[in-house]
């Protein structure tokens, strides 16, 4: 039975994230995580080479050595357990996995902000605050889309949450209620 990506990834990261909590090294794994992330989404074949049969076993475990040249012991050890079991595709789906898990233990929300024209810092950082109180997180970062079409306000878009805040809806909501009165 063949195990789904999501699943590989979950289990994968359950296992290291224990394992990061228990040496208390959830911070420095995950900042090794998404270095290795990166050179994986950078170079997307990667994985495919490192799983393929091109290349010889001694080319590859020079190519992981490189790779994990910085890396602490346990990064090192879970990347050869990757290579070893041919999951080194699944890497950025357990990097991910690990990060959301990581997320969560520090109620750090990530979230869309919609707005029609750029953001200041300040502005950004006040939205993040009121965001952050308004669904209990201790953190929550920003990533900033500008949409001319919303008119003016904001929108705030995080997991399945959206809060709507945009002149384009008050004006729709406005235009609606005229309409049925």
């Amino acid at each position: 039975m063949s195990l789904d990506n999501l699943t590989i990834a979950s289990r994968y990261s359950k296992a290291l994230f224990e394992l990061a909590v228990e040496k208390d090294q959830t911070e420095a794994f995950l900042a090794e995580l998404k270095q290795l992330r990166q050179v994986f989404v950078d170079n997307p074949q990667l994985a495919e080479v490192l799983s393929g049969s091109l290349l010889p076993v001694d080319q590859k475990q020079t190519m992981l050595s490189t790779l994990t040249d910085h890396a602490s012991e346990y990064i090192k050890n879970f990347i050869q357990m990757l290579y070893d079991y041919g999951r080194m595709s699944n890497l950025v789906g357990i990097v991910d996995a690990f990060e959301a898990r990581f997320d969560e233990s520090r109620k750090i929300v990530h979230a869309e902000v919609t707005s029609a024209v750029k953001l200041s810092d300040e502005q950004a950082d006040a939205i993040a605050k009121a965001f952050a109180k308004r669904v209990g997180a201790n953190q929550v970062v920003l990533s900033r889309k500008v949409d001319e079409a919303i008119i003016g306000g904001v929108i705030v878009k995080s997991n399945n949450q959206t809060f709507d805040g945009s002149v384009a809806l008050q004006l729709t909501n406005l235009r609606r209620a005229l309409i049925n009165n």
